[in-house]
């Protein structure tokens, strides 16, 4: 593996070329290294661009991942649907009267829900 340490050309190739697995986890070090807090300005500057790069590219690939999914799942699934289905028609269907707070048929048994 390669270790990048600057920015640059060569950094971005061996980036668009990373699984998102090893972006990931460069990002992670990338992270904790600059939370460590040890680094002289320039090296914390060097790594924050790094870590904003890696972090872009890492939404990149989820974007395109995402992307993907939708498209899949577009080609393949039904359209959910939109209005429930029932046995009988819907003229054939009235809902049940309300029930008055008294009604008996509310409460199983003899006690009361509270």
């Amino acid at each position: 593996m390669t270790d990048i340490t600057e920015p640059g050309g060569d950094w971005r190739g061996q980036l668009a070329s990373m699984p998102f697995e090893e972006v990931y986890r460069r990002l992670e070090d990338t992270v904790s290294r600059l939370e460590q807090g040890e680094l002289s300005l320039t090296d914390a500057e060097r790594l924050y661009h790094e870590g904003m790069e890696l972090a872009g590219r890492c939404q990149e690939l989820l974007t395109e991942t995402e992307l993907r999914i939708t498209q899949i799942g577009d080609g393949r699934a039904p359209a959910p649907s939109t209005t429930t289905e029932f046995p009988l028609g819907d003229d054939d269907w009235e809902p049940p009267p309300p029930l008055e707070p008294d009604d008996p048929s509310l409460f199983d048994d003899d006690d009361p829900p509270f």
